[in-house]
């Protein structure tokens, strides 16, 4: 009796759980850019300027700016469409009401920083070309700053992490 407990126990234990069954798989993490898209592909930010700008032909000026980046899955690339509103006063005092529209192609590069999906976007520097509704003003194009930046996703917001003194969030618009 003993000795048929003892084949039971070791049968028991021997038996069960002693194979090398492998336990499910755990979930694949998402790439970074995955991660960024599922958010969103579109994301836009506005900015508004008003003051006395150091320049001989503009004795003041108001402008809102809007930049909206576009991302594709599987694509390095970043589609940056510009778009502008301004209001411009000359020394002479007269006014022109113009907008500026135009898109930048630029590279996009994913990835994970400290368990938070990033994007590093390097945008060249364009002129790209002002329509006044007042005829006469002597400068045809605006030029748009090159873009060199990271951006960390936070929340529904793309927010520049680089360079540290580089204040920018882009909130999602598609």
């Amino acid at each position: 009796m003993l000795r048929s407990m003892v084949c039971l126990l070791a049968v028991s234990v021997l038996g069960c759980g002693g194979g090398q069954e492998k336990g499910p798989d755990s979930p694949k993490k998402a790439d970074a850019q995955e991660r960024i898209l599922t958010v969103g592909a579109a994301w836009q930010e506005a900015t508004q300027t008003e003051g006395y700008p150091n320049q001989p032909e503009i004795a003041y000026l108001r402008a809102t700016d809007r930049m909206t980046m576009r991302f594709r899955q599987g694509s390095r690339e970043a589609l940056v469409e510009l778009e502008g509103d301004e209001l411009i006063r000359t020394p002479q005092g007269r006014e022109y009401h113009c907008k500026v529209d135009g898109a930048v192609r630029g590279t996009a590069k994913f990835a994970w920083r400290l368990e938070e999906a990033t994007v590093a976007v390097h945008v060249p520097a364009a002129m790209l070309r002002r329509a006044c509704r007042e005829p006469g003003y002597p400068t045809a194009a605006k030029r748009f700053a090159a873009l060199d930046a990271t951006y960390v996703l936070r929340g529904d917001r793309l927010v520049a992490i680089d360079p540290p003194t580089f204040r920018s969030a882009l909130l999602p618009s598609d």
